[in-house]
């Protein structure tokens, strides 16, 4: 297939990185919303901010176990001269004060506490169990604390509101649900939440030359699948619906079925791997222009990952093609597949981080390179990058060492040891 054959497909052919974002940015829509309980929210993207229904604590209560007292009558408190104050009363966790506490005289008392048990009304502060001991006056028969040293007003309070007041904003749409956030929730009292739907996501592999089961025996010209282990893996992460639609043998009529059953389902995102270059069994583009299918763009100049294909089915299925070498697959799902994913779950777009460079690259301009990298944290706390040796796209050794994608813009020839590049990590920002 020519360019000029390609052409007749897209307009959008051979256009640079930022362009194809912006692409799939406006081609993307946002998925509708559906209500889920608070034991399913965990990785989910909330479509609506959730304020506090409640005041937490919602009493004043004791930060440990020890004695409610007045501040003021252990001024001059000291193992050496210990203040003795009457036991009046007791309550712990879960009990309520119901003696009216707030009528009786509190001067040179003292009250019994548990870690959470409310603070009875008259005193304001707490003295921990181990600066005391609880002793029987020998004159009046009555239990007595002997504190032995001072409180400052409010020690050892918990509050009221002091964590969350009532009616404030604790979660914004567009918040993913961590299992931080899920103890807020609870503790809340919220039962469920607005998220987006899941994305229902297919993938195909295709090419004859592929095996997946991984103790068959390799014939000459055949080689293991690893890209759809790979992906499959990746999409696990997320909030999505994964349907691995097996591996096509080149065989145009059965991919074309299996393609018009998936646009039948109305699945959001559709990824193939593979037969979108030039060759002659690249039959993609054909099959989704038989189908009805707009390709929107064909060809980046980016370096892994050239071949890719995007397009649009007119039920809203979006289409990426992915190419069949290992790393231009992997990139084309990191960035483009990646960016529809976070634009469907009404997502921000992700940025990239700024990291010092450790070793120089030379590369031709007009060109974005994508590649294979390694960061750290150096000795000063500043984050470096290692571009790793191996960068040729079906070279996968170098992905044992990578954590990341170092990105060298278009502009550049060449970067070199200490310059500032862009970098982002291997898996997509969750949680």
């Amino acid at each position: 297939m020519n360019d000029n054959k390609t052409n007749r497909y897209t307009e959008n052919y051979m256009i640079n990185f930022s362009r194809a974002m912006e692409i799939v940015t406006d081609k993307t829509p946002c998925m509708t919303t559906e209500k889920v309980s608070l034991t399913e929210l965990k990785g989910r993207v909330l479509a609506e901010d959730i304020t506090s229904r409640a005041t937490i604590p919602a009493f004043d209560n004791s930060a440990m176990d020890g004695y409610a007292v007045n501040s003021s009558d252990l001024e001059l408190a000291s193992k050496e001269n210990p203040v003795y104050l009457e036991l009046i009363g007791l309550t712990a966790a879960g009990d309520s004060v119901k003696n009216n506490s707030s009528k009786l005289e509190t001067k040179g008392k003292a009250w019994k506490i548990m870690t959470g048990a409310p603070v009875a009304e008259g005193f304001d502060s707490i003295i921990p169990v181990e600066n005391t001991s609880l002793e029987t006056n020998s004159s009046s028969g009555l239990k007595q604390v002997s504190c032995y040293s001072s409180a400052t007003t409010g020690a050892h309070i918990r509050k009221a509101g002091e964590d969350f007041k009532e009616h404030c904003k604790i979660l914004s749409a567009g918040t993913i649900i961590n299992s931080n956030s899920i103890t807020v929730l609870a503790a809340q009292g919220v039962p469920n939440a607005s998220v987006r739907q899941k994305i229902n996501i297919t993938l195909f592999s295709t090419g004859k030359e592929l095996v997946d089961n991984p103790e068959q025996p390799l014939k000459p010209g055949q080689i293991r699948n690893s890209n759809r282990p790979f992906i499959l893996d990746w999409l696990s992460q997320l909030p999505v619906n994964i349907h691995d639609a097996g591996t096509n043998d080149d065989n145009v009529e059965k991919f074309e079925a299996d393609l018009q059953s998936e646009l039948d389902k109305n699945t959001q995102i559709i990824i193939s791997s593979g037969a979108v270059s030039m060759g002659d069994f690249d039959f993609i583009p054909q099959t989704i222009t038989k189908l009805g299918g707009e390709i929107i763009f064909h060809k980046l100049k980016i370096r892994p990952g050239k071949p890719l294909l995007f397009a649009k089915f007119p039920n809203g299925s979006l289409y990426f093609g992915l190419p069949g070498n290992p790393i231009s697959s992997i990139i084309g799902l990191r960035f483009f597949v990646s960016h529809a994913i976070r634009k469907l779950l009404d997502l921000p777009q992700e940025n990239a981080v700024s990291a010092i460079v450790k070793n120089s690259y030379q590369k031709k301009k007009g060109v974005r390179c994508i590649l294979k990298a390694s960061a750290q944290i150096n000795a000063n706390a500043q984050q470096e990058i290692s571009i790793l040796d191996g960068q040729q796209s079906f070279k996968i050794n170098p992905l044992l060492k990578a954590n990341g994608w170092a990105i060298i813009t278009e502009d550049l020839e060449k970067v070199d040891a200490g310059d500032l590049i862009h970098f982002y990590p291997s898996s997509m920002l969750w949680e």
